[in-house]
Parts: structure tokens; C-alpha cells; sequence
């Protein structure tokens, strides 16, 4: 180890740190949704039960708070390791070969964030100044779901490749498993 092995651990414990508290209140907001996806949902049936007139917005509500769900739940996934993963390759690599192929797969993961960052700020502009249909609502504020999420996937990503930097320069750490 060098004698900056201590101050570049500890910048990258801070940005985990600080990518910890982002992922914790991702996955407040991912609940927020969530559970006004069920309130609407339990709102329009008892609308419809009582009155017999649904309400026109609630389904179209429901989904723009799934999508904001599902991109802002890929970085919390990310995070956890908790996406689909063809590991067949990777369990036959050995320890710092399959760091590096830890990395490689967070770059390329920081890459399509980017890419959603990127097209999804293009995509909120396409929508701006319209309305849905039925609810009246800014299309453009479903569509934000999409940048939202590749930069909190971005996020993510970024430091998943920088610990993994970490391990490859200094080896693994006392405390922490290893990315291997």
C-alpha cells in the first residue's frame, strides 16, 4: 500500500457514504409511490363501488408513479446486487479477474445511465407544455422519471466501480467483503 491508500479509502468511503444516504431515500421516495400507487388503486374502487363513476385520473396516476418506481428502483437494486445476473462466467474467474469483470460491468452500467440521462432530459422536453389527457397532468413530470433514474443509477454505478478500483490497487479491505 501507498501512503495515499488511507485518504483515497477514505474520499471513497464518503462517496459510498453519501451514495448510501441517496439509495436510502430512493428507496423513501420508491415507498412514497408505492403506497400512493395502493391509496389511489383502494380510492377508485370505493369510488366506483359507491358513486359508480370512476375516477378518470387514478389509473393514468398509478402508472407514471410505477414508472418513477421502476427507475428509481434500478439503482436501489444495483446497489443490493439485486439485479438478473448471468453468472456463469463470473464464478469461474478468479479473485482479481472477477473484480475486474465487477468493474467493467459498472462502467458499462454507468454508460447506459448516462444514456438515460442524456435521452431522458430529451424525452421530458418533448413532452413539455402538454398535458394528459384524461388527468390534465404535465407529461413532462411522468417523463422525469427517466433521468431521474439514470442518474441515481449513474450514481451508483460509479461508486460500485470506484471500490472496485479500490480492491484492484490497494487488495481488499480488513472490514468489508470482497467484491471477488
Amino acid at each position: 500500500m501507498t501512503e495515499h491508500t488511507p485518504a483515497l479509502r477514505r474520499a471513497i468511503d464518503i462517496l459510498d457514504r453519501g451514495a448510501g444516504v441517496i439509495d436510502l431515500l430512493a428507496r423513501f421516495a420508491m415507498g412514497a409511490a408505492l403506497l400512493g400507487v395502493l391509496a389511489m388503486l383502494l380510492l377508485q374502487v370505493a369510488i366506483r363501488y359507491v358513486v359508480n363513476y370512476p375516477l378518470p385520473w387514478v389509473e393514468e396516476m398509478a402508472v407514471y408513479l410505477a414508472g418513477y418506481i421502476a427507475m428509481i428502483g434500478t439503482s436501489v437494486c444495483l446497489r443490493m446486487g439485486f439485479h438478473l445476473q448471468v453468472d456463469l462466467l463470473r464464478d469461474r474467474l478468479g479473485g482479481r479477474v472477477r473484480v475486474v469483470h465487477f468493474l467493467l460491468v459498472n462502467l458499462v452500467v454507468a454508460g447506459f445511465g448516462f444514456f438515460l440521462l442524456k435521452y431522458g432530459i430529451r424525452f421530458v422536453d418533448l413532452g413539455a407544455g402538454q398535458t394528459s389527457p384524461s388527468s390534465y397532468f404535465p407529461v413532462a413530470l411522468g417523463r422525469l422519471a427517466m433521468p431521474i433514474g439514470g442518474g441515481l443509477l449513474i450514481i451508483q454505478s460509479v461508486v460500485l466501480a470506484l471500490r472496485a478500483l479500490d480492491e484492484l490497487a490497494h487488495g481488499p479491505r480488513q472490514t468489508d467483503q470482497s467484491l471477488s
